[in-house]
């Protein structure tokens, strides 16, 4: 099996939105909205943060004032939200996290200017300019007045348990307040990696050295980085049971995605991302524009069809072979999509095996098999999550790959699973 083979979850943002919408609404509320991401690692020495919000912090009382991008992103970074009327909901969440309430106070503040959540690719966003490494982050959004704060910790502590646990979970809460009103966004992620700092901003030509402690010894380990433009690539990490180091020296201008995948049961998943700016300021603010690919999009089509088409297009746009479809690994594609649903997760692995063993369980004898799984509300978005992990877009835009199988199911709830299968003849 190609070392591509088996990149997995994309869109760990768009995943964890979707498996938090069918969570508790509160009931006080006529607006409540349910929207849709540790094992103990060694604490690292905390730079100053900076930020919006204001939060208590252990070791570090400075207030953070402005948008500014944190010096490093780093983990863990424990610390209590700084709103009294709050400590209940963070309490029943789970650990709390300095990054994770500066998030949650943007969110909030967001949704209060707006009347929506914040969109998760946007939490995302937030989680880079705080510096924290975090990946599939989710987040429940309620309007509510001051009396009807005793009764949210429970909708609070139902929804954060409803997802299931696979390393520490480690939450933020914020609130923005007009006329009595509060609105309160609450963030949680699953922690499966502790990252030591590494710089959000560097000058072209740094050598950089990145270290993390995963939350148990994974089967293999990767670093893939994603420069501001071109393909995303790997580079060598050394894995010693369950601590990762790698050195990079990133030259290009611009914001650079580190992203560390590591293998373990169910195989392999994004555990950690930082963005590096190289050369320039860090981005001002989040941007969201079509990726390659997105205007090819024709809604007559098939939803299978239809990612299928955007993939082509995105390999186009990059100069690379289109790829042919083929019916065996559509099967097994959809195959794989109903076995997702059934099992309630977004996996590689849901008991039939990894993506070679089902490729070849179904009469094919590839030279090497990849997979990308995905979870979003729309053909388009699924495209663009995966587009936005460096791991799925170097599957995106492998030139090894000569054939594809692409399958969309719907959820229940009206969201959207998918798998793509890549084989080399």
């Amino acid at each position: 099996m190609s070392r591509a083979c088996g990149r997995h979850q994309a869109a760990a943002l768009t995943l964890a939105a979707l498996c938090g919408s069918a969570c508790a609404k509160p009931a006080p509320t006529p607006r409540a909205q349910a929207t849709a991401k540790t094992p103990t690692a060694e604490e690292h020495t905390a730079p100053k943060n900076e930020g919006k919000g204001k939060v208590d912090k252990e070791g570090d009382d400075t207030e953070p004032t402005g948008p500014a991008w944190a010096s490093s992103t780093f983990s863990p970074r424990p610390g209590s939200v700084g709103d009294d009327r709050l400590s209940d909901l963070a309490e029943a969440c789970g650990a709390g996290d300095v990054a994770l309430h500066l998030v949650a106070q943007a969110a909030a503040e967001r949704h209060d200017q707006t009347g929506e959540p914040m969109d998760l690719e946007e939490v995302s966003f937030e989680l880079r300019r705080q510096g924290a490494p975090y990946v599939m982050p989710r987040m429940w959004a309620v309007e509510a007045g001051e009396s009807d704060l005793p009764q949210l910790p429970d909708y609070v502590r139902k929804w954060a348990e409803a997802a299931p646990l696979l390393g520490q979970r480690r939450c933020g809460v914020g609130a923005a307040e007009r006329e009595g009103r509060l609105t309160i966004s609450v963030v949680a992620v699953d922690v499966l990696a502790e990252l030591g700092p590494l710089p959000t901003a560097v000058r072209s030509g740094t050598r950089l050295d990145l270290s993390a402690r995963l939350a148990r010894a994974p089967t293999a380990a990767t670093v893939v980085l994603l420069p501001p433009a071109g393909a995303p690539f790997s580079v060598d990490a050394q894995l010693e049971r369950n601590q990762l180091t790698a050195r990079f020296t990133p030259t290009a201008p611009g914001p650079w995605l580190v992203q560390i995948m590591a293998t373990h049961v169910g195989g392999p998943r994004p555990v950690a991302q930082a963005v590096v700016t190289v050369g320039e300021d860090p981005p001002a603010g989040f941007a969201q524009s079509p990726v390659p690919g997105e205007d090819a999009f024709d809604s007559s089509q098939s939803k299978d069809d239809a990612l299928f088409t955007l993939l082509n297009a995105a390999r186009r746009e990059h100069d690379l072979p289109a790829l042919r479809r083929n019916p065996a690994l559509d099967h097994v594609a959809a195959q794989h999509c109903r076995a997702m649903k059934s099992r309630g997760q977004v996996s590689h692995d849901t008991g039939s095996g990894d993506p070679a063993r089902r490729v070849e369980e179904a009469g094919l004898r590839p030279q090497a098999t990849g997979e990308n799984v995905a979870l979003a509300k729309t053909v388009p978005r699924l495209h663009r999550v995966l587009w936005a992990s460096p791991s799925h877009r170097e599957n995106l835009l492998l030139r090894r790959w000569d054939e594809a199988g692409v399958a969309v199911i719907e959820k229940d709830d009206g969201s959207l699973l998918a798998t793509e299968v890549f084989i080399d003849l």
